[in-house]
C-alpha cells in the first residue's frame, strides 16, 4: 500500500433514527464508490486474506504467466484478488460521487428533495471514518393515476397496475419502471404486438396539499410513429395467421412425431396476438430430451378484418440422439456424505414421442461420519455401486396425450435398478422397479406432484457374524426388523410448491408420504399366504414390509438486507412413520436420522438420539441417531463478503424419537421429550466457485440430551461439536 494512503476504518450513513425506520440504509449499498468494509464479527475477513500475499510475490506471479502466455490466475491472484480484497482508501473524489449517487437513490425512492454530503473523521494516523449526512426530507407520495386513452383501452389492465400505484404509494422510479414494464406486457398480451415499455409514457403534477407533498399521474400511450404528414400512426391489434413448424437441419424431420409438436404448440390460427403463448410454446418444446433450442421467429403477412395477421415459424434444432456423461458428485443427504463417480449414456430420441432412455452406472465412498474409520477397515464407513436403466416420456401412458393439458408439462418415468453398500457390519443388496410421473398442478406457484404409483423393492443384508450376535443378544424384535430381508410394494405422493409472503418473505414448501404392506397383508391373510417361524407373511419367500411414513420440510429466505449480501434463511421439518402387524418395525433405509451435515451440525451423522440416548451405549436396544419420528428447525444467516467469500452463523435444534411400539422394557429416555432436544450453533465458511459451493461448517453443542442432567449444557464441561465439508448450501 502506498505509503501516502489514508486507510479506510468505517463507513457511516448519519440521518435521523426516525427516517431510519422507513428507508433500510442497505438499498444505498448500491451507489457506494469506496469499497464498503465487509466484516463478520468485526473482522474485515476479505482484507486480512488480501494482505497474506506479498505485493512482489503476486507481482511476479501475474509476471510469469503473462511471459508464459497464460491468463490471470493462480493461488497468489485468486488468494488476493478473488477471495480477498484490497483496503478500502481513500480518494476524495470518490467520496463526493458516493454522496451524489445517495441523493440520487433517495429521489428515486420518492425523496425529492433530499440531500446528503460527506464529511471526514480523522481517528488516528492515516486512518478516517467517513460520515453521510443524509437529509431525505418529505416523501412524495402519489395522489392519483389517469390515463389518456389515445384510441386504446387500458382499463382491462389497470386495476392490479393501479394498486401498485394507488394512493398514498411512493413516488418512487422502481414502482414507475414495473407499471412500465407490466402495461406494455398487458399491452402485447392483449395483441398489440408493437407496443413496448419506451412506449409508455408518465407525465407528474406535482403538488403541494395538507396531507403533504403529492403527485398526480397521467399515463399515456406513444404512437407507434408517424406518417410523412406528421400524422401519428396508431398501434394496431394483431392475430396469429399461418402457424408452422420444421426441424433444423437435413434428416431431422422424423426426430418427433407430428402428433408431440402438436400437443405442445400454444398457438393456434386466428389466436389474438399474444407474447405469453409464444414464449410458452417455446419453453414446452425446449423442455424435450431431443430438443437443444427452439427459436419462434415470425412476420406480419398482411390486414384481415382490420387487424394485422402475424405468420409464425416454429424452428426446432434437434439435439444430439445419443449423449454420454461422466460426473464426480458428492453425497449430500442426512446420513450420507462422500464422493461418488457416475457414468451415463443416453439415448434422446428413443422412439420420437418425447422420450429418453438412459443407463447409469455409479459407485463410491459414503460415510456417516466423514474422515472415521472403522477398526477393521481403512476405508470409510460404506462402499456403495449400483446399476440404473431409466426410460422417460412425455405424458402418463396409456393416457392419451390429447387427454392431458400441455401446461402440466406431465412426464412418466420407469426405472429398474440394483444397487450394492458394504458397510463394516453389513453388506445390503436392493433390487428395485419404479413406475410413476410427476406434473406442474399450479405452474404460477411453481407446484409439483410426483407420483409413484408403483415402487417393487428387494433388499437382502448379509450381516457380519458379529453384529449379529450383537443383534441376537438384544432380543429386540424392532431392532432385529431394522437389519431384516425384506420386499415391499410401496406408493409414494410428493407434494412440493413454492410460497412468497410480501415479496420478502419467500420458500418451499414439501410434503410426502409413503405406504406399503397394508392392502399385501389383507389380500395374504384372506388366501393364507406362507408364513415364517415369526408369523410374518412372505412375498418371494421373505416378509414384506408394512409401514406408514410421511415427512414435511418448510425452506424460506428473508433477503431484508439484499444490498448489503445479507439474508436470512431458515428451515422447519418433521416426520413420521408407523408399522403394520407384518413387520415389527421400520426398516433401516427408510427410518429417520438426526445430526451430520445437512442436519444438526453439532454432531455427526447418526450421533444424537433417539432422545436422551447415549450413542456410545450399544447394549440398549437401539440403533444410535435412528427413530420413528423426528423434528427440527434451522436458522442461519449469509453475509456475502465479496463475489466468491460468504460466512455465515447458523443454530440447529431438534432430535430424533421412538414410538412407544418400538421400546423394550431396559429402554428409557428414547420417547418425545421436550428436554430432550438438541441444540447446536456454529460458525460457517462458503466459497462460490461458480458451478459449486464449497462449505465448510463447525458447530458446538450448546445442549446435549445425551450427557448426564448436570452436564448438558456448553457451560456445564469441556465443550463439544464438529467439523462438516459439504457441497451446496445445508438447505
Amino acid at each position: 500500500m502506498d505509503e501516502q494512503a489514508i486507510f479506510i476504518a468505517n463507513q457511516e450513513f448519519i440521518w435521523s433514527h426516525s427516517q431510519k425506520k422507513v428507508i433500510d440504509e442497505s438499498a444505498f449499498d448500491s451507489g457506494m464508490r469506496i469499497a464498503s468494509n465487509s466484516k463478520f464479527i468485526g473482522i474485515r475477513v476479505p482484507m486480512r486474506l488480501h494482505q497474506i500475499v506479498r505485493t512482489e510475490a503476486l507481482e511476479h506471479s501475474v509476471q510469469a504467466r503473462v511471459d508464459a502466455g497464460k491468463p490471470n490466475g493462480g493461488i497468489r491472484w485468486w488468494l488476493s484478488e478473488k477471495v480477498g480484497e484490497s483496503p478500502a482508501i481513500l480518494d476524495e473524489y470518490l467520496v463526493a460521487r458516493t454522496a451524489l449517487n445517495i441523493q440520487s437513490i433517495c429521489k428515486q425512492m420518492g425523496y425529492l428533495n433530499a440531500k446528503c454530503h460527506a464529511s471526514l473523521d480523522t481517528l488516528r494516523h492515516r486512518t478516517v471514518e467517513i460520515n453521510y449526512n443524509i437529509d431525505p426530507g418529505q416523501l412524495w407520495t402519489i395522489a392519483s393515476v389517469d390515463w389518456a386513452e389515445n384510441g386504446l383501452s387500458l382499463s382491462e389492465s389497470m386495476p392490479e397496475i393501479a394498486e401498485r400505484m394507488g394512493q398514498g404509494q411512493p413516488f418512487a422510479v422502481q414502482t414507475l419502471e414495473s407499471a412500465r414494464n407490466d402495461l406494455a406486457l398487458a399491452f402485447r398480451n392483449k395483441g398489440f404486438a408493437s407496443i413496448q415499455a419506451s412506449h409508455i409514457n408518465f407525465l407528474a403534477d406535482t403538488v403541494r396539499e395538507k396531507e403533504g407533498p403529492k403527485v398526480h399521474l397521467l399515463i399515456q400511450l406513444a404512437p407507434e410513429g408517424w406518417t410523412d404528414e406528421d400524422t401519428p400512426r396508431l398501434h394496431q391489434q394483431a392475430r396469429f395467421g399461418n402457424i408452422s413448424w420444421s426441424m433444423d437441419g437435413e434428416g431431422n424431420h422424423d426426430s418427433l412425431r407430428t402428433e408431440v409438436i402438436e400437443f405442445l404448440l400454444a398457438i393456434e390460427p386466428d389466436m389474438r396476438y399474444n407474447e405469453r403463448v409464444l414464449k410458452e410454446t417455446q419453453r414446452r418444446l425446449t423442455e424435450l430430451p431431443g430438443v437443444s433450442r427452439v427459436d419462434v421467429p415470425g412476420s406480419f403477412s398482411g390486414v384481415k378484418n382490420d387487424q394485422l395477421v402475424y405468420d409464425v415459424n416454429v424452428l426446432i434444432h434437434p439435439a444430439k440422439r445419443f449423449g454420454m456423461t461422466t460426473a464426480l458428485d458428492m453425497t449430500r443427504t442426512d446420513a450420507r456424505y462422500g464422493p461418488i463417480l457416475s457414468w451415463s449414456l443416453m439415448d434422446r430420441i428413443a422412439s420420437r414421442r418425447g422420450d429418453e432412455w438412459d443407463l447409469h452406472v455409479s459407485g463410491g465412498l459414503t460415510s456417516t461420519r466423514p474422515f472415521s474409520y472403522s477398526s477393521n477397515y481403512l476405508i470409510p464407513n460404506s462402499a456403495t455401486w449400483s446399476v440404473e436403466a431409466h426410460y422417460s416420456t412425455l405424458g402418463i401412458p396409456p393416457i392419451s396425450l390429447t387427454k392431458l393439458r400441455p401446461s402440466n408439462r406431465a412426464r412418466s418415468d420407469f426405472a429398474f435398478s440394483w444397487a450394492r453398500e458394504n458397510r463394516p457390519e453389513y453388506a445390503q443388496n436392493s433390487l428395485i422397479f419404479k413406475w410413476g410421473f410427476h406434473f406442474v398442478e399450479n405452474p404460477i406457484r411453481g407446484s409439483e406432484i410426483r407420483m409413484d404409483l408403483l415402487e417393487f423393492r428387494r433388499l437382502k443384508v448379509e450381516s457380519d457374524a458379529g453384529f449379529e450376535q450383537w443383534l441376537d443378544e438384544q432380543s429386540n424384535p424392532f431392532l432385529t426388523a431394522r437389519f431384516q430381508d425384506y420386499a415391499s410394494v410401496l406408493s409414494r405422493l410428493d407434494w412440493r410448491t413454492n410460497w412468497t409472503l410480501r415479496n420478502r418473505l419467500e420458500g418451499t414448501f414439501r410434503l410426502q408420504a409413503e405406504w406399503t404392506g397394508w392392502g399385501l397383508y389383507f389380500f395374504g391373510r384372506s388366501q393364507n399366504w406362507r408364513m415364517n417361524d415369526s408369523d410374518q407373511l412372505l412375498l418371494g419367500n421373505i416378509p414384506f414390509a408394512h409401514y406408514f411414513r410421511t415427512e414435511a420440510d418448510c425452506v424460506w429466505e428473508w433477503a431484508r438486507h439484499q444490498y448489503s449480501g445479507l439474508s436470512w434463511h431458515g428451515r422447519v421439518r418433521g416426520g413420521w412413520s408407523i408399522n403394520g402387524d407384518n413387520f415389527e418395525g421400520i426398516p433401516f433405509d427408510r427410518a429417520f436420522f438426526a445430526g451430520g451435515a445437512n442436519g444438526l451440525r453439532g454432531w455427526s451423522a447418526r450421533d444424537v438420539g433417539p432422545g436422551f440416548a447415549d450413542p456410545d451405549d450399544f447394549n440398549s436396544g437401539f440403533i444410535a441417531g435412528l427413530g420413528d419420528f423426528q423434528g427440527e428447525l434451522s436458522l442461519e444467516g449469509r453475509k456475502s463478503l465479496n463475489a466468491v467469500l460468504e460466512m455465515a452463523i447458523f443454530s440447529d435444534l431438534g432430535n430424533v424419537w421412538l414410538r412407544s411400539a418400538s421400546l423394550n422394557d431396559s429402554s428409557e429416555g428414547l420417547t418425545f421429550d421436550l428436554t430432550s432436544v438438541a441444540w447446536g450453533a456454529g460458525l460457517g465458511m462458503r466459497l462460490d466457485f461458480d458451478f459449486f459451493i464449497f462449505r465448510l461448517d463447525g458447530a458446538l453443542r450448546v445442549y446435549d440430551p445425551s450427557e448426564s442432567l448436570e452436564d448438558r449444557w456448553i457451560s456445564s464441561g469441556n465443550p463439544k461439536g464438529a467439523l462438516h465439508l459439504g457441497i451446496g448450501y445445508p438447505f
